[in-house]
């Protein structure tokens, strides 16, 4: 289904309209329902969310910041064209953001919080079926937005939160991947190891283990095909023609 900027758009608006534009245009870039190199123009925006180009215009500036679009020298803004490097780049950048949440969180979880992590591994577990796939992501950014919660720097969480919403512009490039058979397996048994080191305050372990459940992954050559196959199946003409 292509985006319609025709289409008249009727949801009821919340007071931050900025906010919300931002993240109804980034979950259209998401489900690639905006392509890569597609036009956003400003004045087509406000008709479409029938408001004035003033919240369009900190939208625009907000997807610009997280990774979704860029904006030339002529204010010409695009959706930015997603690639396998950058997305390796945030995902090296924040397992080492994790080893300090990890060294931080550590003696600031409660057994209250251990207990949701549990569940949320089960239940990972539980959810590791193809079919399954988009629902264990969902849990999965729960499981590490609750050890989050418990770091005592909230400059800390702002950065790691930051990264993640970058992140987020790879959803369904991670979800092609993790589909192919074996890219999951060790991802699944790396939570509970996690829990494991969290209840032995193990900094070290914890440490090793964190990285490596971000980075692990992308030397799995199913998954890493997995990669290749959706960014090459994605890609747009301008990035053909360059080749």
């Amino acid at each position: 289904m292509e985006f319609d900027l025709n289409q008249k758009f009727n949801y009821p608006l919340p007071r931050t309209l900025s906010d919300f534009i931002y993240n109804h245009l980034k979950e259209l870039i998401i489900n690639n329902k905006l392509k890569a190199n597609q036009r956003l123009n400003e004045i087509e925006l406000a008709k479409y969310f029938n408001v004035s180009r003033t919240p369009i215009r900190e939208a625009i500036l907000k997807l610009e910041a997280t990774g979704f679009v860029t904006i030339d020298s002529r204010r010409h803004v695009k959706v930015k064209e997603a690639s396998e490097k950058e997305l390796r780049e945030i995902l090296q950048v924040l397992g080492g953001l994790d080893r300090l949440v990890m060294e931080l969180a550590v003696n600031s979880l409660t057994p209250k919080q251990i207990a949701k992590l549990e569940r949320l591994a089960d239940k990972m577990l539980k959810k590791s079926k193809i079919e399954s796939i988009e629902r264990y992501f969902e849990l999965n950014e729960e499981f590490h937005n609750e050890i989050l919660k418990a770091v005592p720097n909230k400059f800390l969480q702002e950065i790691v939160q930051y990264v993640n919403e970058k992140l987020k512009r790879y959803t369904y490039a991670r979800i092609h991947a993790f589909k192919k058979p074996g890219a999951l397996q060790d991802s699944l048994l790396e939570h509970h190891q996690i829990i494991e080191a969290l209840k032995k305050k193990d900094k070290a372990k914890l440490q090793q283990l964190i990285y490596g459940h971000r980075i692990a992954p992308l030397s799995v050559p199913s998954y890493s095909a997995g990669l290749k196959e959706y960014f090459a199946s994605n890609e747009t003409k301008e990035e053909k023609k360059s080749r």
